[in-house]
C-alpha cells in the first residue's frame, strides 16, 4: 500500500492564496496589542520551527502596540541569520513562507530598488482568516 504524499510548503501556500486566507486582517481599537496577537498566532501555527523562529525574531524588532518595525530597526537578512543562528538560505525560505501565508509583506519604498531580503523593508501582518481565533484565545 502506498502512503499518500504529504503536501509541500508550496502546495499549502498555493491553497492559502487560492482561498485568499492570507489577506491581512485589521485590528480594532479594543483589540489586544498587535505584537501579542502576532506572537500568539505564530506560536500556534503549524509552520516549521525555523519559520516560527524567524517570525519571532522579526517581531522582537516591532513596536508592541502597533507591530510596526521602524526603518532603523529593520533586521534585514544578515541580521536575522545572525540572531536566529540559521543559514541565510534557511532564513530566505522562512521569509518566503511567512510572505506566502500572510504573516509579513514587503514595503515598496522607491521604484527601481531591488526587492530582496537584503534590502527589503518588512511589515508584520496577521492573516485576516486567523484574527478572530486569536482574539478569542
Amino acid at each position: 500500500m502506498i502512503a499518500p504524499s504529504r503536501p509541500s510548503p508550496a502546495d499549502v501556500a498555493a491553497r492559502i492564496a487560492d482561498r485568499n486566507l492570507a489577506a491581512p486582517g485589521t485590528l480594532g481599537p479594543d483589540d489586544l496589542p498587535f505584537r501579542l496577537l502576532y506572537e500568539r498566532g505564530i506560536l500556534r501555527s503549524g509552520m516549521h520551527r525555523h519559520t516560527r523562529l524567524v517570525a519571532l525574531a522579526l517581531a522582537s524588532h516591532a513596536d508592541y502596540v502597533t507591530g510596526t518595525i521602524a526603518d532603523r530597526d529593520q533586521p534585514f537578512l544578515i541580521r536575522l541569520a545572525d540572531e536566529t543562528r540559521l543559514l541565510r538560505p534557511q532564513v530566505v525560505v522562512a521569509l518566503n513562507t511567512l510572505l506566502q501565508r500572510g504573516w509579513v509583506k514587503r514595503a515598496f519604498r522607491a521604484p527601481g530598488l531591488r526587492l530582496d531580503y537584503e534590502t527589503s523593508v518588512l511589515i508584520l501582518t496577521i492573516p485576516g482568516a486567523l484574527l478572530d481565533g486569536l482574539r478569542e484565545a
